[in-house]
């Protein structure tokens, strides 16, 4: 199982924490550890969510990338199991193009 350490920086809104989470969970990743910490006067959330999965990730960061309140997210540990791949290698949001 990979576990893998993420940090982003989020727009607070209603909902942002929320659909954070819920993009975790449709790529069938496991959170096992979440805090938020409001920085820059507020302006946005600092979040760190430890997460696993069988999968690689690679797809979450991906995913994650492409909500509007995510300004930057990357993988501060990736973890792997003996005999797994290693973990995709860290990434900033400027590796994945917007969409919108």
């Amino acid at each position: 199982m990979n576990m893998l350490k993420l940090q982003m920086r989020v727009k607070p809104g209603e909902g942002a924490l929320m659909r954070v989470l819920s993009v975790t969970r449709r790529r069938r990743f496991e959170v096992l550890h979440l805090t938020a910490t409001a920085i820059n006067n507020g302006a946005f959330l600092k979040v760190q969510m430890t997460v696993q999965a069988d999968r690689a990730g690679h797809t979450l960061v991906g995913q994650l990338a492409k909500l509007e309140e995510v300004c930057e997210v990357e993988i501060l540990e990736p973890n792997h199991s003996e005999g797994d791949a290693p973990a995709a290698a860290p990434r900033s949001l400027t590796d994945f193009p917007r969409l919108h």
